[in-house]
């Protein structure tokens, strides 16, 4: 009912209006900072986005679920230690926001700032004739993959998801796109879903950023609290016999990095597709863990990965007929 609610208020002319005007006002904003950015030298424009993202994100209302999260994932640590956290999250998010004008800069082969491990992983599967689904997180520059793919010969399909306001995807999509020449990313909805079941079957390789919730997953172990996890590219897997990678991006310093190719996640054979695929989603879901514990500031803490806890009911008050 909440829900439909929102709906209806949404859909309301002037609120329509109000939502447009605020889209475009963003919009405008976001084409001016990716200008700037763009003039600036790779390092001045990282140093100063992740300055400013530091200085100006403090005051954040959303850094509260941020603060939540982090205590599910390290109950152990003190608050202080919890925002000192934050504070790399964000100094990480505001240079991956400047370095968007400077992907093709950071990927170039005699650029020295991408250093990777383990590709030749994916070289002994590509010349065997076989694909392969890379496993990202949102974790240091994750924008990185397809360039850094396409950089090196492969061609690989990346699944996005699109920005709420239609001005920023825009000129987000440029940047993202525009070292790849407009190829390899399709958007997280039914119809890119469609999209990627094509382009499984005809045998291109995928890159799928799963550390995001997903409300039609099933509850797998994340810091031992229940996160829902896609299991669709799993089965996706099976059904076609490709290896999962998993793929750590960390941030080295500065607008550099190093990108780390893990062997493939085993297929377990339990006896059924679903449980097969529950068990190598959890182990996904086991790296992701080691990758956030070994450097927790580059991964995104803003998302909701775990459900909201549940409200425990308002205790009623008790009348003088009942007592």
């Amino acid at each position: 009912m909440r829900k439909e609610k929102r709906w209806a208020r949404r859909q309301r002319p002037l609120n329509k209006l109000l939502r447009r005007l605020r889209h475009a006002a963003e919009g405008l904003a976001h084409l001016l900072a990716m200008g700037f950015f763009w003039l600036l030298p790779v390092d001045w424009a990282s140093g100063f986005a992740g300055w400013g993202a530091r200085t100006l994100a403090r005051s954040l209302g959303v850094n509260r679920r941020a603060m939540q999260h982090l205590a599910i994932a390290f109950p152990e640590m003190s608050e202080a230690q919890h925002r000192e956290i934050l504070i790399g999250m964000w100094d990480n998010l505001g240079r991956t926001v400047a370095e968007y004008p400077h992907l093709g800069t950071i990927a170039a082969a005699n650029s020295g700032r991408v250093e990777v491990v383990g590709s030749e992983r994916l070289a002994a599967i590509r010349r065997d004739g076989g694909h392969f689904i890379l496993l990202a997180a949102h974790m240091a520059n994750f924008e990185l993959m397809p360039v850094i793919a396409h950089k090196q010969g492969y061609d690989i399909t990346v699944v996005v998801r699109r920005i709420n306001n239609p001005y920023i995807e825009r000129v987000t999509q440029y940047f993202r796109s525009r070292p790849n020449h407009d190829k390899g990313l399709i958007s997280k909805s039914r119809d890119g879903a469609r999209q990627v079941v094509r382009l499984l079957d005809e045998g291109f390789d995928l890159g799928v950023l799963f550390d995001q919730r997903s409300s039609q997953g099933v509850p797998l172990p994340l810091f031992g609290k229940p996160a829902r996890t896609t299991l669709g590219i799993a089965k996706q897997a099976i059904d076609r016999g490709i290896p999962m990678f998993p793929v750590q991006f960390e941030r080295l310093g500065g607008a550099r990095f190093r990108i780390s190719v893990e062997p493939p996640i085993e297929r377990p054979n339990l006896g059924s597709k679903q449980a097969d695929a529950e068990a190598m989603m959890a182990e996904a879901n086991t790296v992701l863990e080691r990758w956030i514990r070994e450097r927790p500031a580059d991964w995104l803490w803003l998302h909701r990965r775990w459900d909201r806890p549940t409200r425990e009911p308002r205790p009623q008050p008790q009348s003088e007929l009942s007592a």
